[in-house]
């Protein structure tokens, strides 16, 4: 019964975070509204709920690639694809990450570091940030059975 429990709790808790993920990364993907300076700094605080993300999925993250090595036959198509799409989503929102660093007008000055903004790494952030809406909506279809039997789960009535 304890593990039951403790399993539930775990379910709500990554149900719970990743709404406060997608909500944070609605809000970056608007930063004609919310200006620059809110849009840098929001997006440092993503940074913590996407970490909280990696870790509470890391059960998945962890056993997923281990199977596929060990039983590559055995996997379907969709798992493999399921793998490989959310490790480019990955490593794109780190491109993202890291060029958003690179051409900070806002956060990185106030902490008394200059930067020459390079034409280079603003058109990577450009570019990258465009294709993760896209993404992050393919990465959510991909795991509508879980968001749609959990959602069911906590909102039915007892």
């Amino acid at each position: 019964m304890i593990q039951k429990s403790w399993k539930n709790n775990l379910s709500v808790t990554r149900y719970l975070m990743d709404i406060c993920l997608l909500v944070g990364f609605i809000l970056l993907c608007l930063p004609n509204i919310t200006g620059i300076l809110l849009h840098e700094w929001l997006s440092l605080l993503f940074i913590i709920p996407f970490v909280i993300h990696l870790l509470l999925h890391w059960d998945w993250i962890i056993s997923l690639p281990k199977q596929l090595i060990s039983n590559f036959k055995a996997f379907k198509g969709q798992a493999r694809f399921n793998l490989l799409w959310d490790l480019i989503f990955y490593f794109a929102m780190l491109i993202v990450i890291l060029s958003g660093f690179l051409i900070s007008e806002a956060i990185l000055p106030q902490f008394g570091i200059q930067l020459t903004i390079q034409p280079f790494w603003a058109e990577i952030h450009d570019v990258f940030s465009n294709l993760l809406m896209p993404m992050l909506g393919i990465h959510l279809a991909m795991h509508w059975k879980w968001i749609k039997s959990l959602s069911v789960k906590i909102f039915s009535k007892k």
